[in-house]
């Protein structure tokens, strides 16, 4: 495996040489206590050491998907990788947790850049937009908006004029899948293997967007319910994914 490809940078490469007798991966999924990262040698399976688990204090200490993670290989006796620690991260979209300790859940690491997607039908909300560019901003990544379902949407100029009270400096993208527009713009951020992460609340068009990019269906989508004009729930987990063009989302 070319981990270039993965997003992979001399500076991570210098950090990883500190620790001469793990490898180098990158979290590509998580399943609770499970992981699926990248190396060189391909994909593995892999799960936190039980020093790494000991000394871990929040959430937050442990992998997520687009960490940078030093492992040791399976061996005969553990068919899993051991992830040993994480390599610093350059920056993590997190959401506030349920529990009482305060820390928060990393959605993902790493990101150069977050697509904050709504849609352009009735489920268009500024207030919604704004909190998410808080939650963008504070991650260290650059948000883009990204406006879904275009061909449903019969006062663009009016919507463009409400977000940018909000959206002050930030791109905005608009696209639509049935008319296969906005795509060529959204790979500009992917270029030089760029890692991008979608977010957005549920039906917007996610998934869609995503098959768009990869050029294949990757993820489930169906189409929205007619008595609310809202999308409906498909994805439920995070994964790092390869485009054929270049960068991962």
């Amino acid at each position: 495996m070319n981990l270039t490809e993965y997003g992979l940078t001399n500076h991570i490469i210098q950090t990883a040489a500190e620790f001469p007798n793990e490898q180098l991966a990158r979290v590509t999924e998580q399943h609770r206590d499970l992981y699926q990262v990248i190396a060189e040698t391909g994909i593995l399976q892999a799960q936190v050491s039980g020093k790494f688990q000991h000394t871990a204090l929040m959430t937050t200490d442990f992998p997520a998907v687009g960490d940078w993670v030093m492992v040791t290989p399976p061996t005969a006796e553990n068919g899993q990788a051991i992830i040993h620690r994480i390599l610093p991260r350059t920056s993590a979209l997190m959401r506030g947790a349920a529990g009482s300790d305060g820390a928060g859940q990393i959605i993902a690491a790493n990101l150069d850049t977050v697509f904050i997607c709504m849609s352009l039908n009735a489920d268009f909300n500024v207030r919604r937009v704004e909190r998410y560019l808080t939650i963008a901003w504070e991650s260290g990544a650059m948000p883009v908006i990204v406006l879904t379902k275009a061909d449903l949407c019969e006062d663009l100029p009016q919507k463009l004029a409400e977000l940018s009270e909000v959206a002050i400096g930030v791109d905005v993208v608009t696209c639509s899948a049935k008319q296969n527009e906005g795509y060529e713009q959204l790979r500009q951020y992917t270029d030089n293997n760029q890692t991008v992460a979608f977010v957005g609340s549920s039906g917007v068009g996610k998934s869609t967007l995503i098959n768009g990019l990869m050029g294949q269906d990757v993820f489930a989508t169906k189409e929205i319910r007619e008595d609310d004009d809202k999308g409906r729930h498909t994805t439920t987990f995070r994964q790092l994914l390869k485009l054929p063009t270049g960068g991962e989302s």
